[in-house]
């Protein structure tokens, strides 16, 4: 990687040169983990081997665009990683490595390649076959494999003596069902994300499907339409980042006083979330989330930290410790957060509403400030590692000069130290 792009990163930034560089990083990474999934299933003669190999062979076979669309669906390449480590560690058992045969009959849809696959169906699926980033067919209860055959661009599923035609979101067939997206356009900016959930029940870890939302599509679609118009009008280069890297959205419920969203290391391009209140919460969201999948990317390819101590530290935005890698994602995030709140207070008119962002910008400034200072006197960073502080660190120490109201400052300051009294109060020993 080019210095100058991990200086841009560094400042939390990097913008369509960098994300580029992680996302074709990250595909590498996909490709690696099939190819080893394929190589550990010859070595255990796993009963899935065939099937997994025929699937390989159709994907080498498609154009590399349907492929790289095929596998860069966040969740497969979770499911990727997930399934290797099951099968490195002698789980087979819990492993379905059966999914690659879906992921090639997507695939080959798309790329309308004739092609016929064998697809067994998850342990458990009673019935349900998923067909990443397309949608999901609903099939006998006593099915365990499905066939798949395109031909002439039509394709067709055939399990338990039934035939169900794959068609597109119009079809009638209520045994197929396309995957939902949320498409937006802005400032001639596109948006364009798959709700997706039923795939990652696949992804090892994730416990099945209670951890998913089914919210109606048209309440996302109004949330990201507000928040797409403030992100493009006023945050452009974050903008076009979240443009470059998102692919899945994954609704989750709501905790019962506010809002929460993450990401999944190993499934780049995805966002999971709570429904955020407003337009200006869910940008925010956005902005605070793309910077974790950029850390993440990143950290495939370099070492940031070197192995030792599992000491744990104080992170002003949790309740709980966190060990130096998570300081490190919180911080990196933070900028992005703080970074947002800045642009937001500009351009927002005198009052409440700017108020809020100028708290948010200097509580999230001066906690992200602090926090790297702590990180920059560790010994466990790395080149990359130290590169990657000091690059926040010297953002967020020019931020620190910025003029905010006395009110804000004395709010942000307010809720700091209150954080970290009921952080202390929570561990005080008792008598």
């Amino acid at each position: 990687m080019p210095r100058i792009v991990l200086d841009e990163l560094a400042a939390g930034r990097g913008g369509a040169e960098a994300v580029a560089r992680l996302r074709a990083a990250q595909h590498s990474k996909t490709l690696l983990l099939v190819r080893a999934l394929l190589l550990l299933l010859r070595e255990t003669a796993h009963p899935d081997r065939a099937v997994v190999e025929a699937a390989y062979h159709v994907l080498a076979e498609v154009p590399p665009q349907d492929r790289m669309a095929a596998l860069a669906h966040p969740p497969v390449g979770a499911w990727a990683f997930g399934t290797v480590s099951l099968l490195e560690a002698g789980n087979a058992s819990a492993a379905y490595p059966g999914l690659l045969a879906a992921v090639a009959a997507t695939a080959a849809v798309r790329a309308g390649a004739d092609a016929d696959l064998d697809v067994p169906l998850a342990p458990g699926a009673a019935g349900r076959l998923e067909l990443p980033g397309l949608g999901t067919v609903t099939l006998p209860v006593t099915a365990a494999r499905a066939r798949i055959r395109i031909a002439g661009g039509q394709a067709r599923v055939f399990a338990a003596g039934e035939q169900v035609d794959l068609g597109d979101c119009r079809s009638t067939d209520r045994r197929w069902r396309p995957v939902s997206r949320l498409d937006v356009v802005h400032g001639g900016l596109p948006l364009s994300l798959l709700l997706d959930t039923r795939t990652w029940r696949h992804v090892p870890g994730l416990g099945g499907d209670r951890r998913f939302s089914d919210a109606p599509t048209g309440v996302w679609s109004s949330r990201l339409e507000g928040a797409w118009r403030i992100l493009v009008d006023h945050h452009r280069p974050v903008a076009e980042e979240i443009s470059a890297v998102l692919r899945a959205l994954v609704p989750i419920p709501a905790p019962r006083t506010s809002t929460r969203s993450g990401t999944f290391h190993h499934a780049f391009g995805s966002v999971a979330m709570s429904l955020p209140p407003d337009a200006r919460s869910t940008a925010a969201a956005l902005a605070h989330e793309i910077q974790h999948a950029k850390l993440a990317a990143l950290t495939d390819l370099f070492a940031v930290l070197e192995p030792g101590s599992t000491e744990l530290f104080y992170a002003p935005w949790r309740p709980d410790p966190r060990p130096l890698d998570g300081l490190l994602h919180g911080v990196y995030a933070h900028l992005g957060v703080a970074g947002f709140w800045r642009r937001q207070a500009r351009v927002t008119d005198p009052g409440a509403a700017r108020h809020h962002a100028e708290v948010q910008f200097a509580r999230w400034s001066r906690a992200a400030a602090d926090t790297a200072r702590l990180l920059a006197a560790q010994r466990r960073l790395t080149p990359v590692g130290r590169h990657l502080v000091d690059g926040m660190a010297g953002v967020l120490a020019r931020w620190l000069t910025e003029p905010v109201t006395p009110g804000a400052t004395a709010e942000a300051h307010r809720l700091l130290a209150a954080h970290r009294a009921r952080w202390d109060r929570d561990r005080a020993p008792t008598g």
